[in-house]
Parts: C-alpha cells; sequence; structure tokens
C-alpha cells in the first residue's frame, strides 16, 4: 500500500494548489455593512475545465493530467500509448530538475493510463513514480487516509478531482514547512507540460476544435509558469527552460479570445453575486501549428 500511495503524490502535486472546490473565485469580501460580495467564475466549468491553481501569489488555470486524459478520452477514444513516455529511463534523472519535471511528466501519463484503465501500464509507472519520489524527499507530503480513498476511487474522475481539492490543505503545509515550492512547481511544470502534449498529439490526428480550444486556454497558465520558474531560477536548467518558454508564449501571445457573458445571479440570503461569463477561442492554424511543434520539442528535450 505504502508503494501505490507515494507513487500516486504526482497527480496531487500536480494540481497541488487547489484554491477552491467549486466554479466560483470570491474576489472581495463582506464589509460589516452587509454589502455583497462578488463572486466570480472565469468561465463555466464542465467535467473537463481547468483547476484554480495557486502558487507564490499567483491566481491562475490549468488542466489536471486528469482532466485534460478525460478531454481526449472523450473526443479521441483510441488509447495512444505513443503519447507516453518512457518508465524506464527514470534512472537517466539524475539532477533535481529534472526528477522532479519528469515526475510531474510521470504523473500525467500515470493519469492518462488510469483515465483507460490500462492497469498494466499504470503500474510501470507508479514504480518510476516511487523512485523519483523517494530521490526528491517529498513521500510524506499527504497522509495515508487521503491517498487511499484516491485509489479507491480509482474509477471515478470527478471524485478523484474532489480528493485532490481536499489534498491541497495537506500537500501545501507539508511543502511550506520543508521550503520545497521549487520541485513542486517543477512538478507542476512538467505535468502541465505533458498534458500540452497530449492535446497537441491528440488534436494533430483528430483535428477537434475542443481540443484545438484547450490548447488556446493555456496562455494564462503558460504566463505564470513563466514567472514561477523565473521566481526559482537556480541553473542553466531552468534558464533554458524558460527561454523555451518565453519563445512558445510568442505564438500564444498571437490567439484571441472571445467572451460572452451570463446574466449574474443574486444570492440574496448569502450577500453574493455570481458572475459568469462563456469563452471561445480565436486561433489561426498556422499559429497552433507552431504551437504544437514548440511543445513537441521542449517536451522532448525535457524527457531525454
Amino acid at each position: 500500500m505504502n508503494f501505490l500511495i507515494r507513487s500516486l503524490l504526482p497527480i496531487f502535486l500536480a494540481g497541488f494548489m487547489v484554491s477552491c472546490g467549486g466554479d466560483e473565485i470570491i474576489v472581495d469580501t463582506e464589509n460589516g455593512d452587509g454589502t455583497e460580495i462578488d463572486v466570480i467564475s472565469d468561465h463555466v466549468l464542465d467535467s473537463t475545465s481547468g483547476l484554480v491553481n495557486m502558487i507564490n501569489g499567483r491566481m491562475f488555470s490549468v488542466p489536471s493530467p486528469i482532466q485534460m486524459a478525460t478531454l481526449i478520452k472523450s473526443k479521441v477514444g483510441v488509447y495512444n500509448e505513443k503519447l507516453l513516455t518512457d518508465p524506464e529511463k527514470v534512472s537517466s534523472f539524475t539532477t533535481n530538475f529534472k526528477r522532479a519535471i519528469n515526475m510531474g511528466v510521470y504523473g500525467a501519463d500515470l493519469g492518462y493510463a488510469t483515465i483507460y484503465e490500462n492497469n498494466t501500464k499504470a503500474v510501470s509507472y507508479l514504480s518510476s513514480i516511487e523512485k523519483l519520489s523517494d530521490e526528491l524527499g517529498i513521500a510524506g507530503a499527504f497522509n495515508q487516509s487521503l491517498l487511499e480513498r484516491f485509489i479507491e476511487n480509482g474509477n471515478n474522475p470527478d471524485s478523484m478531482l474532489t480528493i485532490m481539492s481536499e489534498g491541497y490543505r495537506e500537500g501545501d503545509k507539508f511543502l511550506k514547512d520543508n521550503e520545497q515550492h521549487d520541485v513542486a512547481t517543477l512538478i507542476l511544470t512538467g505535468g502541465w507540460i505533458e498534458g500540452l502534449y497530449f492535446a497537441a498529439i491528440s488534436y494533430e490526428t483528430s483535428k477537434d476544435q475542443a481540443i484545438a480550444d484547450r490548447i488556446g486556454e493555456q496562455k494564462t497558465g503558460l504566463k505564470t509558469i513563466i514567472d514561477l520558474l523565473t521566481d526559482f531560477n537556480t541553473d542553466e536548467h531552468y534558464t533554458s527552460l524558460i527561454a523555451d518558454l518565453k519563445d512558445l508564449e510568442t505564438d500564444f501571445n498571437k490567439i484571441k479570445f472571445n467572451y460572452t457573458f451570463i446574466e449574474p445571479i443574486h444570492d440574496t440570503k448569502n450577500h453574493q453575486t455570481n458572475i459568469k461569463s462563456k469563452s471561445s477561442v480565436n486561433i489561426e492554424e498556422a499559429v497552433l501549428g507552431s504551437i504544437i511543434t514548440k511543445v513537441k520539442n521542449i517536451r522532448n528535450g525535457l524527457i531525454s
């Protein structure tokens, strides 16, 4: 059991700073005179929406490994093992930078294999992730009870996401106590890049608009990840990755977004106003093609 528990850490850590459990973000507090607060959703959430995350005071939305795999399964259907990295390469990661990045990558791969119920492949990733978690010293980030619940709900993505949000409190405390926000940022980055790689390859084969939209929606997350990596930049590995991501950002900056606002819902009893909107992505095919090429190059460089 301890083997499985430690091996599931990257799935939690890839979304370890989940700041809320629903689709609403409180952006102001209720005043003493009883005036209303605003509760804002940046988009109407569905089963594949991104998690709202906060690291180092920055709030942003990224897809968890489970969410991206769920979207791809719903749109593409067919399991594609060529999307995944080789779990046997774990011994080649000899720096903490590579270990943390690839723990995030393996976490995304584990999520993909789990969603497609490929248990044989999942076991291979469990073994490799256990080794990386030990080497990084983060096996104690979550208690056994929480992770046992995660295992028990392995075939229920919605329940898994709920448990991930509960895991925020313990993961946040562990990382702060151990001053390992740099490691957590790299794990998050690795999982985010691998999930984006899933989407890139899946779009090439399916040309599905929902997948293209999900790629475009990563514009804000990309900027925040660049900022986070810059905060923790300690060697040439960070510098190289930041440069590659900034180059990728030049393409993302060409993406346009259209927003349609939905009539606010007033909750008189709780003194809240729910403000929601739907967004659509306008991305040219040439720009999308350039993004896909760069994502593949970045991801392949990180796993080499």
